[in-house]
This record gives structure tokens, C-alpha cells and sequence, in this order.
């Protein structure tokens, strides 16, 4: 058995990779929905406890981040889902503390991820991965780098789809972690990107990130004053925020703009980045997934009004398979709504991970004995 590091995960595995085994993994979710006998995937749970901590560091961890009426919650979220074609079974789950708070921008719900927890510790998120062949415990890959290339090559799976080519202009709402991985995703995917114009409500946050992509990726990365800058001309709209509230006005949207939101809802707390009047205007809408309806509250405001009925939503993996196929012109709005992750993603992500680890000799070797066991009669 395997223990791969973030670290390993980012050297070894590239977006041209994930984006190749995702497609992969999309043909399998359209192969087997609908099966009685076999599932490909358990939707993501999330289940959440009140924290309480009276110290200074807790009220310090409260307050840190800003905003009004803030608060956190402890939050426990897990998924699974298997890949056939790389021969895994992966089960993803993470423990966390959440902030939650509201803005001027509206609500956010944000992880504590960067040294935030009590005692300056990290958080636990972890993927766990079993061979389907000989049914054993075969890996645990730390998930931070490996769940920020997968969220980012669904959007540039999906952008590769219902995105129109030549695009130069791209506004970006975000400026953490998701923000950077679906940047280099996107520019990946469309490389004739040439200016990004970047908004986040934290002006020094925004700032910095825009000069460090600007090193990293040679293209032309600017933080802006207000949200109507990262959308008015652009070709391309992404949001990767943290925001549960619209992050611009749906009225600013013109023809040929194609727009991709990250990242979901869940159970107990909805997000609506996008404008629900921005998404009735849309001629085409995809989403990465309608196996789970939450992450999807935008498109689900359409359907009740009778803009959209669920059956206009075109899944990805019916984009990949090609049943659905759908080439924008210049004068469509599109939006491609990257929904929920999915277990399946894991299994297949994780399993093309596990493949390089054994082929290329990294990660941290456990003995099979320590987590395989043979039961005695």
C-alpha cells in the first residue's frame, strides 16, 4: 500500500492527464447509469455540528476572516464511485471547519484550510483507493493538489465542449486555490486566453494573486476594482469564489459570453454565484452532473419559473459520449455549471496517480500485512 503526498501528487500528474482520464471516466458514468445491478457512484454527503470554542484562538479563528454575524461550523463530507477502466474503487472524504459570513458581496462559506485550525494543524482530506481485481487497500493519496486539478479539468472538460474557439478575454471571480487551478485549466484548454481581469472582494488578496499568475503563466492577469470589469468584454466569465450569493449582475451578460461556475452547494447551505436572471438568458446550459440536483440552484430558480425544463440541461458525460452535442456561435450565452464532484472522478484520477506511484517509484511504502487481512475458521 501507498501514501502519496500533495507534493508528489503536483510533480507527477499533469492537467493534460486529468482532463484525458476524466473524459475517460465520463464515458463510464454515461456506460452504467441507469444499471440495476451496478453503481458507479455514492452522491457526496455533508454533515455539519456546531463548534464552540470560548478561548481567544477560537474568537481570533472567528473573527479572522472578516465580514458580518460570523461564525464556524464543523463540516464532515465523504463520496465514492469506481473507474472499471482504471480499476479502482476511491472513497474521498475530509474534515473541516467553516466559516460562514456575510459581506458586501453577499454570503460566504469558506474552508479553514490555510493554518487557520486550532494549534496552527492541517485538515484532513484524503483519498482512499481499492482495486477492484484483488479487492485490496491499495493507496491514500492527500488530496488537496489531486481535488484542485480535478475540479479544474471538469470545467476545462466541459469548456472544451461548449466553449467557442479564438476567445481572448477572461474574467475570474476568486482568488484561492480553486481560482489559480481553474485558471491554468482554462488557459490550458484555451490557450489564445491572452488577458485575464481577476475580482475578489479582498483587494490585497486579488492584487497578489494577479501579479503571481501573471509570473507563472505569461499572460496578462489584472486585479480589478468591481465585479462588472471581470465581466463587461469578456469573452469568457469563471467563477471560483467562495460566495453562496450572485457574484455580479445577470443584466451585464451579452452574446458570445460563455460562463463556468465552480464548485456546489450542498444539503444545508445553497449557492447561487450566478445570477439567476444571468442563467435565463442563456441559449445553451450544461452541467457537469444532474445526479445531484444541489449545486445547481440557479438552473433549478429557471426550471421552476419555466425558463428551462431539466431535460434542456445537458449533462457532460452526455457531451463526451457525444449524445448530446451542442457548438456555440457568437451570438449564444452559455453557461457550464461544474456542479458536484463525483466518486467516480477519484477512482479514475486517483487510480491514473497510483499507476505513475508503482511505474515511477514515488510515494511512502506501508507492508500489505498492516491493511489486508485473512479471516481464520
Amino acid at each position: 500500500m501507498l501514501i502519496v503526498s500533495n507534493e508528489e501528487v503536483s510533480k507527477h500528474l499533469t492537467i493534460k492527464e486529468t482532463i484525458e482520464a476524466l473524459r475517460i471516466s465520463n464515458r463510464e458514468i454515461a456506460q452504467f447509469r441507469n444499471k440495476e445491478e451496478f453503481r458507479l457512484n455514492r452522491a457526496r454527503t455533508n454533515h455539519y455540528l456546531p463548534w464552540n470554542d470560548d478561548s481567544e484562538e477560537g474568537k481570533r479563528i472567528v473573527s479572522a476572516g472578516g465580514g458580518n454575524n460570523p461564525r464556524v461550523v464543523y463540516n464532515f463530507k465523504s463520496m465514492e464511485g469506481g473507474s472499471p477502466h482504471f480499476g479502482m474503487w476511491g472513497v474521498r472524504s475530509s474534515s473541516d471547519l467553516v466559516r460562514l459570513a456575510s459581506g458586501p458581496y453577499g454570503l460566504t462559506h469558506t474552508y479553514l484550510r490555510y493554518g487557520d485550525l486550532p494549534g496552527g494543524k492541517g485538515y484532513s482530506d484524503l483519498i482512499y483507493l481499492y482495486n477492484i481485481h484483488d479487492a485490496q487497500f491499495e493507496a491514500i493519496i492527500q488530496s488537496a493538489a489531486l481535488q484542485g486539478m480535478r475540479v479544474a479539468a471538469t470545467s476545462a472538460l466541459g469548456t472544451d465542449y461548449l466553449c467557442r474557439t479564438g476567445v481572448r478575454m477572461m474574467g475570474l471571480f476568486g482568488s484561492g486555490w480553486q481560482a489559480a487551478a481553474n485558471l491554468r485549466a482554462l488557459l490550458y484548454i484555451r490557450p489564445t486566453i491572452k488577458r485575464v481581469a481577476v475580482f475578489s472582494p479582498n483587494p490585497d488578496r486579488r492584487k497578489k494573486f494577479a501579479v503571481r499568475m501573471s509570473n507563472e503563466l505569461g499572460v496578462d492577469v489584472v486585479a480589478v476594482e468591481t465585479p462588472e470589469e471581470a465581466v463587461i468584454g469578456m469573452d469568457v466569465i469563471c467563477e471560483a469564489s467562495s460566495a453562496r450569493t450572485p457574484v455580479f449582475d445577470g443584466d451585464l451578460l451579452k452574446p458570445g459570453q460563455y460562463m463556468v461556475s465552480v464548485g456546489a452547494g450542498d444539503e444545508h447551505y445553497k449557492r447561487r454565484p450566478i445570477d439567476p436572471k444571468g442563467v435565463a438568458r442563456c441559449n445553451i446550459v450544461g452541467a457537469h452532473t444532474l445526479e445531484l440536483r444541489y449545486g445547481l440552484e440557479e438552473i433549478a430558480d429557471c426550471v421552476k419559473s419555466g425558463k428551462f425544463q431539466w431535460e434542456d440541461i445537458i449533462e457532460l458525460s452526455d457531451l463526451v459520449t457525444g449524445r448530446a452535442q451542442r457548438k456555440p456561435s457568437v451570438d449564444d450565452i452559455v453557461l457550464f455549471k461544474n456542479n458536484v464532484g463525483m466518486g467516480s472522478q477519484f477512482a479514475a484520477v486517483g487510480g491514473l496517480v497510483l499507476q505513475k506511484a508503482k511505474r515511477e517509484g514515488f510515494g511512502f511504502y506501508v507492508p500489505q500485512e498492516l491493511v489486508s487481512q485473512v479471516m481464520k475458521r
